[in-house]
């Protein structure tokens, strides 16, 4: 009986150690992702500024385009 007992205590001790490891591992990933977010909001901003710009550029290139040459 004593056997079984030190067995399930390593068991358990191997089992704390993992559960801290992916505990850890939830925590960064987390933090990962909470990064990945404010990247993806910057690039979006920043793809609507683009667009907004290229249809700027688009009616200024009609304009000369359709203007008559002194």
């Amino acid at each position: 009986m004593n056997t079984r007992s030190t067995e399930m205590r390593k068991h358990l001790s191997k089992m704390r150690k993992q559960y801290a490891f992916l505990l850890a591992e939830s925590t960064e990933m987390r933090k990962h992702l909470g990064k990945m977010r404010k990247q993806y909001a910057f690039l979006l901003a920043k793809s609507t500024q683009m667009r907004k710009h290229l249809s700027k550029m688009r009616k200024q290139y009609t304009f000369l385009l359709i203007r008559p040459l002194a």
